[in-house]
């Protein structure tokens, strides 16, 4: 049916990239314009599977160029309701026409009801472009719906079952230029067929098969006048085409009309800079070769080539032109021209190259082997590599071909096993950065100069694990979107935006994959689909599994590795990994000599052995502290203190050295957080957990059994008043809801609403947390309100208040109440409700935990300065102090004075660098840090003061009382 309310069959490849990039939004339109074959359909079709309303179909044909039709079949097929989706598919047959013009104007007016509406057509109408109304539409054209390489491997692998070894799927991408439909005529042509025979088809394909030479002639040149279908196989001996060019080459005529004609009529030709030069799509220009061959027969063909690359030579193109004369086969012509300009052979790699000239040829050139070797290092297969660079340097002989070959066999040698230490290239530096010593690195690089500098010292530091420094030095670059080190560059900072759950980082690590195609550099688009394994999703954990796979194949080495790692790493803040997949990790990093990632793969070994209760955890956790003492990596021996946490009396202390190391290093505290969490199981002979938690610090959650309630069902105040009620282990009474929840709304009203909430949030606990025998969670006392949770609930809040009233009980000499104040900070695991930002009903008390939690902190890390615990207890307490209240003095002193006692210099300057910031920025005069004397017994309340007259433009972010210290 042309009108259809079910949803389309989508079939093939669903590419996320691409359901991502046409996200339209309820009162918007989007476009999906690309020539015939390119999967204009399948994306609409996916697309619709993901939509949760009402989908309708409504698919054109030239009979609705009637605008009375046409008018009658979009009301038919529109919605029943708001928040659906209409789906018009093959605008193009009825453009210009009456029909067109009525049917976008009632698309305007649906989306303007709130619908979402979605063309799909070969060619824009000029409608779309001269009315403003469209001007913020999504669209997506054909450039974006090319299968890249990776895309063409999973098609090949998951859809048609049919895979092919990663070269095969290299030359089949290029060859076919990602065409959809030429991927599917291939399959077609070889479905069933052994491995050797498709892998054939590959090696001989071209479209001259009566598949493909049909779909052609019947979608797209069938359209096109005689002078216009002439035009087009004369000129496809151009791989950029311009009008000048066309008008050499014909001896006259008006090349520009014809190029925009074909432009306009998506005739499979594209031009990216205005009109000033234009491309033919690889599968067209492969049949118009084919089909000039026809025409002109084999020796005239090859005289057509070469008064083209005469034409290029003459106009400065060299490359362009050699592989003219290549089609030509006049081979001296391409040996003059590629010693002219071989340097850009050797940059673009052999891809352009490989499907022109003989292997006999290839071998021969110099240029050509060099390119052969750059095409295998941007391939990630460094080590084979290596023999094609020292033959290009021998075929070079002596000169400046010779020392580049040198140079960068030295620079790609440098990435191999037991390789010297090489820092010719800021890439060396990179390498030395893995090996050992990645702070040490990190001060080093400051001899380089420009984006390189930046990119080495932020990999380093995060080799190192200090992930707050590395993204403060990624951050001051502005990264170039086309090069080599502005792509790492991008790519490493979107890296550390997955795992800090930036909701922006995966368009981030999409738009790098997607540049990193369009250089040419494989092996970091498969480190792009990699990293979002860090998000720790399902699907992208498969997905850098993949990865892992393909690299395997290829011989990437390093790009193996690092997928691993991204997803062993994900798996470490989540429960994992398995041992076996640490212990694999381990053997990769050893196997490539990176004996930093060898110590971090040790610590997530020593981890998942831990977690996993294996007998010998232990000596694995002994193993990993000595790795990373031996490369010099501060970040990993947390990971192996952590899994070597002990139960019972010394659990404190230990604790208190892994947040030490840790603020050493600069390793996040939740990344820290999630690998303690695991190891704070109980063991068999202790009480089993609370059944019920409640967490009102760092963010609202119930959980029952370790299961997080989801509160999706209730709508925003009843989740409100759900928080409100938690926070409090007393009834609250109807006025302060009302006041705090509905304060402009009239009482009468205001009543009324809080019922409905009430009602809803109670038949939701009774339905989620089925705890026994118990009436109701939600009580009722006169006027007042209790969420009335069982005895054996573990809450937060409530276990922090009790924490904190034993300690005063206890009173400050009490040595039981150091133990209530480290129970007390554990419980504050960060301000209290988050998400309900400055509402007034939780400021006052958010603030008044805070400082509890910060001088409960600060206590400890006194007592442990002065009680002879040694300075990484004090370290670690002061740390969190100021971490909860930036502004607390005694804080401050404290973190000082215990790096000061500890010997270490540069992290007490840290402190004092940092603490100066603090009173900068509340308008205080800084130079009293450098004279910061030992701090005195705290009290509560010793917070840094406001100055009486701030200085002009300062803006504290907060107030606090007390006196200075």
């Amino acid at each position: 049916m042309s009108t259809d309310s079910a949803r389309s069959p989508s079939q093939g490849l669903v590419r996320s990239r691409l359901i991502t990039s046409l996200d339209v939004r309820p009162r918007s339109l989007g476009l999906v314009v690309a020539p015939a074959g390119c999967g204009k359909t399948t994306l609409l079709a996916q697309y619709a599977d993901r939509v949760d309303g009402p989908v309708h179909w409504l698919r054109i044909v030239p009979a609705d160029a009637d605008p009375a039709r046409v008018l009658d079949r979009v009301d038919a097929a529109r919605p029943d309701r708001d928040n659906g989706l209409l789906i018009v598919d093959d605008l193009h047959l009825i453009e210009g026409s009456p029909g067109e013009s009525v049917l976008l104007e009632r698309a305007l007016g649906l989306t303007g009801e709130g619908l979402a509406v979605l063309i799909g057509t070969r060619r824009v109408s000029p409608l779309i472009l001269t009315r403003h109304e469209f001007s913020d539409s999504v669209v997506i054209d054909a450039e974006q719906l090319r299968f890249r390489t990776w895309e063409v491997e999973r098609l090949l692998r998951d859809v048609y079952r049919e895979p092919l070894p990663a070269d095969d799927v290299a030359a089949l991408a290029r060859r076919l230029g990602g065409w959809a439909a030429g991927l599917k005529l291939y399959h077609l042509s070889t479905q069933g067929q052994p491995l050797p025979d498709r892998r054939r088809a590959v090696a001989t394909l071209a479209v001259r098969s009566a598949l493909s030479r049909d779909y052609l002639t019947r979608t797209v040149l069938a359209e096109l006048a005689p002078d216009l279908h002439r035009f087009l196989v004369l000129t496809s001996v151009f791989e950029i085409v311009t009008a000048e060019r066309c008008d050499r080459l014909l001896g006259g005529g008006d090349g520009q009309a014809a190029l925009e004609e074909l432009e306009r009529r998506q005739a499979f030709t594209v031009s990216h800079d205005g009109g000033r030069s234009f491309t033919y799509h690889e599968v067209l220009r492969g049949h118009l070769t084919a089909v000039l061959t026809e025409q002109k027969g084999e020796s005239g063909a090859r005289e057509w080539h070469a008064r083209a690359g005469r034409l290029l030579a003459e106009e400065g193109a060299a490359l362009e032109a050699a592989r003219c004369f290549a089609r030509a086969q006049q081979w001296a012509e391409v040996h003059r021209l590629l010693d002219a300009a071989g340097n850009a052979v050797a940059v673009r790699g052999l891809d352009p190259w490989s499907d022109l000239l003989p292997s006999w040829f290839i071998a021969e050139d110099p240029w050509l082997v060099l390119a052969d070797a750059q095409h295998r290092i941007n391939e990630g297969q460094l080590a084979s590599a290596v023999p094609l660079l020292r033959r290009a340097e021998e075929l070079f002989g002596a000169g400046p071909g010779a020392a580049r070959c040198r140079s960068l066999r030295a620079d790609v040698a440098a990435w191999l096993p037991d390789a010297a230490h090489w820092r010719g290239h800021w890439s060396g530096w990179l390498r030395t950065a893995t090996r050992r010593h990645p702070a040490i690195v990190v001060g080093e690089a400051e001899r380089l100069t420009g984006a390189e500098d930046v990119l080495v010292r932020a990999t380093a530091s995060l080799l190192a694990g200090h992930v707050g420094e590395a993204l403060r030095v990624l951050e001051q670059q502005t990264w170039a979107d086309n090069d080599l080190v502005g792509l790492a560059g991008r790519l490493l900072r979107a890296a550390v935006a997955v795992a800090r759950a930036d909701p922006q980082a995966v368009t981030a690590v999409a738009a790098v994959g997607l540049a990193a195609d369009r250089a040419g550099l494989p092996w970091l688009v498969r480190l792009a689909r990699a990293v979002s394994a860090l998000s720790g999703e399902e699907a992208d954990l498969k997905e850098a599994a993949t990865v892992v796979e393909e690299c395997d194949r290829l011989g990437d080495r390093w790009g193996a590795l690092l997928a691993a790692g991204c997803a062993t790493l994900a798996r470490s803040v989540r429960g994992g990994p398995e041992p076996e997949q640490a212990a694999r990790l381990l053997d990769r990093a050893r196997a490539v000599d990176g004996g930093v990632l060898a110590a971090w793969a040790q610590s997530l070994l020593a981890l998942a052995a831990a977690r996993a209760r294996v007998p010998d955890a232990e000596v694995e956790v002994r193993r990993a502290e000595s790795t990373a003492r031996a490369a010099g990596v501060p970040g990993a021996p947390v990971l192996a203190l952590a899994a070597g946490m002990p139960a019972g009396p010394g659990r404190s202390t230990a604790l208190a050295a892994v947040h030490a190391a840790a603020e050493h290093a600069g390793l996040p505290r939740t990344v820290v957080f999630a690998w303690l969490v695991p190891e704070a199981r109980p063991s068999a002979t202790a009480p089993r957990p609370a059944p019920l938690t409640v967490r009102c610090f760092g963010g609202f959650q119930i959980c029952l059994h370790g299961e997080p309630l989801n509160w999706a069902p209730l709508r925003p105040r009843a989740r409100a008043l759900a928080r409100m009620l938690a926070m409090r282990a007393a009834p609250v009474h109807r006025d302060r809801l009302l006041d705090a929840l509905w304060p402009d709304t009239d009482p009468a009203t205001a009543t009324r609403t809080l019922h409905v909430a009430l009602s809803s949030l109670r038949r939701f606990l009774d339905t989620q947390l089925p705890l026994g025998d118990r009436e109701t969670l939600l009580h009722r006392d006169g006027d007042a309100y209790l969420l009335a949770l069982p005895p054996e609930t573990w809450c937060d809040v409530s276990e922090f208040r009790r924490a904190m009233a034993r300690a005063a009980r206890h009173g400050p000499t009490d040595p039981r109440a150091l133990d209530d104040l480290r129970a007390a900070v554990t419980a504050y695991a960060g301000e209290l409700l988050p998400e309900d930002g400055p509402a007034e009903w939780v400021v006052a008390e958010r603030e008044t935990l805070r400082r509890q939690a910060a001088d409960a902190a600060a206590r400890l890390a006194d007592a442990a300065l002065r009680g002879g615990d040694g300075t990484e207890p004090a370290v670690a307490m002061a740390a969190r102090c100021v971490e909860i209240d930036p502004c607390h003095d005694a804080g401050w002193r404290t973190l000082i004075a215990a790096h000061d006692r500890a010997g270490n210099a540069a992290a007490a300057a840290h402190a004092r660098r940092r603490y100066a910031d603090v009173l900068v920025s509340l308008g205080l005069d800084p130079s009293v840090v450098a004279g910061a004397p030992s701090p005195a017994p705290v009290t509560g309340g010793r917070r840094i003061p406001l100055p009486r007259s701030p200085r002009p433009g300062s803006a504290p972010d907060r107030t606090s009382s007390g006196q200075p210290a």
